[in-house]
């Protein structure tokens, strides 16, 4: 039986055009992942993370300055979207089997953890158990061959998934390499480390964000504060469901940008 949900939920897969898949053990992130973001946090008997990704096309990391990144931003948008309406009809196939399944939203919402935003859980480094690419510097994922553009869905399920990683041989973001740091407008990234209010700052573009030069200092009023954290969460999920990006300088400046 757990054969055939396998094999049906990969052709699926390749119906949805969707190339990437992987599943990590969510032991492992269990382990990783702070309270409040790990899988048992969610599904107290959940067993495996199922995680999907597809490229965004070049061509929307190219359009001239003036129009500050709007097709890219449609783009991932609605990336977002379908990457939810799959894992939820994913989730479906699982529990029809009797394995209780949770999809996990591939974006919004988010909510602030010692100050900083971030996802319920992280399909990034659940990407990374799972075997699909590493963390490059600037926190994005890189994929052997499809580089750094990948958007990601995902969910929770109790089935006992095995499946095979594959080796990554090759070094996909070199310990000299330092040129998303370097190009860093607001200089946000530190060997892996990024200052998420600083990007943020930069890079969002809303009509509703606090000034720029405010955001840095608020980690710190945030972090001391669970209420004002809260309050955050749902300004955050109500109204930064669509919001334009304006900073794509390290994902474009990385070796592993994809190139046409």
């Amino acid at each position: 039986m757990a054969k055939d949900i396998r094999e049906k939920i990969k052709k699926f897969l390749v119906e949805k055009n969707i190339p990437v898949f992987g599943v990590a053990p969510a032991e492992i992130l269990n382990d990783k992942a702070p309270e409040g973001f790990r899988p048992k946090d969610m599904i107290k008997t959940a067993k495996s993370v199922l995680v999907l990704g597809k490229p965004l096309p070049i061509g929307v990391f190219h359009t001239p300055k003036p129009m500050k990144n709007k097709f890219y931003t449609q783009a991932f948008s609605t990336y977002y979207k379908s990457m939810n309406d799959v894992t939820n009809s994913i989730a479906l196939m699982l529990e029809d089997e009797g394995f209780l399944s949770l999809p996990v939203p591939a974006y919004s919402p988010i909510t602030f953890h010692d100050g900083e935003p971030r996802g319920l859980l992280s399909l990034k480094h659940a990407a990374v158990e799972a075997g699909i690419g590493i963390m490059g510097k600037n926190s994005l994922l890189i994929h052997p061959q499809l580089g750094n553009v990948l958007r990601f869905g995902g969910l929770l399920t109790t089935m006992d998934w095995q499946e095979e990683k594959p080796p990554i041989e090759e070094d996909l973001c070199p310990a000299d390499c330092h040129k998303c740091e370097k190009v860093c407008p607001v200089s946000a990234i530190d060997n892996g480390n990024i200052n998420k209010m600083k990007c943020m700052g930069h890079c969002i573009s809303h009509t509703l964000i606090p000034p720029k030069m405010l955001l840095p200092s608020m980690k710190w009023v945030l972090k001391k504060s669970r209420m004002l954290s809260d309050f955050m969460d749902m300004f955050v999920y109500n109204f930064f469901e669509s919001y334009g990006i304006d900073c794509v300088a390290c994902l474009k400046a990385c070796p592993r940008f994809p190139r046409i």
